[in-house]
């Protein structure tokens, strides 16, 4: 079994209770069980209010932390669109529906995918507690993440109970404000993680070498993570806001793209320290570190490419569902 998470359910995004919790599961733990953690309380939580039924007894394990269950929603496609189902669903009788497709979590330690499903039977949309050890679901890894971070289902037969009540990704459903809410958190979070990344990088350099040759004194490498360090700095300000920002309701336009920015700046803040560690031989450095998320930090929301897609949806520059 998975480490517990918190057996008790959060309040609402934003509040202190939950805000100070956040706070500290991101001072103690690695990137990795942080970003978990925190897509654990502000979303999985929340989510599973859905579900009328539990046949397999996953929510209930969920909420009392004795299993771990993950995002699936945000499983790149061709048009990179959350919007898009996760999964297909078909009866097939005795009260069963076949899942298939492939899907992507972020949580390496993850027992239990939360996806959404497209009901051949009704023609809605639903979510599914899919258990990973159900017959028919395989997971498998993908570049980093060599062993984990994706699945696939093949005809699994699933209890059709098991499927929440219909849902959409209208700003007004039952998505959107869960899933705002939980980028704001994780924008916020990120984005100061990236900026101490950065502190870390420029103190490595002013221990390698010494005097006028520690690296610290290269003006390419200082203006190279100024840079960063000046991107981040705006974007941790817009982050800060939260869901006051520009007062948009769910669905707007400023947590898509503060999100955006925060998952641009955090892929290129990993990338620029294994760079420069493996380039200039920093030791020690933020890459040597424990849970360094060079194989996760490209999973939540699913990338770069689904968080821009999603974006570009909600401005109007792609379709709408």
């Amino acid at each position: 079994m998975s480490t517990a998470y918190e057996a008790t359910r959060p309040t609402e995004p934003g509040a202190p209770d939950l805000t100070r919790r956040l706070d500290e599961v991101w001072a103690a733990e690695p990137f990795a069980e942080a970003a978990a953690r925190t897509e654990h309380l502000c979303a999985v939580l929340p989510l599973l209010d859905l579900f009328e039924h539990d046949p397999y007894d996953c929510a209930a394990a969920v909420r009392a932390g004795q299993q771990r269950a993950a995002l699936g929603l945000f499983t790149p496609n061709a048009p990179f669109a959350v919007t898009e189902p996760t999964l297909r669903a078909r009866p097939v009788g005795a009260g069963l529906t076949a899942l298939t497709g492939r899907f992507r979590y972020a949580d390496g330690a993850a027992e239990i995918t939360l996806a959404t499903v497209w009901s051949e039977e009704d023609e809605t949309l639903r979510l599914a507690l899919l258990p990973h050890t159900l017959a028919g679901v395989r997971l498998f890894g993908a570049g980093r993440a060599a062993d984990r971070g994706w699945g696939e289902a093949t005809d699994a037969a699933l209890d059709g109970r098991a499927l929440s009540r219909p849902v959409s990704w209208r700003p007004d459903g039952p998505l959107v404000p869960v899933l705002d809410a939980y980028a704001w958190e994780f924008s916020r979070r990120s984005v100061t993680w990236s900026a101490k990344v950065v502190a870390d990088l420029r103190r490595a350099l002013a221990n390698t070498g010494e005097g006028t040759g520690a690296l610290s004194t290269s003006q390419y490498l200082a203006h190279e993570l100024s840079r960063l360090e000046i991107e981040l700095s705006l974007a941790a300000a817009a982050a800060s806001f939260g869901a006051e920002f520009k007062g948009e309701p769910p669905g707007g336009e400023s947590v898509g793209a503060v999100l955006a920015a925060g998952t641009e700046l955090l892929w290129r803040t990993v990338r620029i320290a294994e760079d420069l560690s493996t380039e200039l031989g920093l030791v020690p450095g933020p890459v040597a570190e424990e849970g360094w998320p060079a194989d996760v930090v490209q999973a939540s929301f699913g990338g770069r490419r689904m968080v821009e897609g999603e974006l570009a949806r909600r401005m109007g520059l792609v379709g709408r569902p």
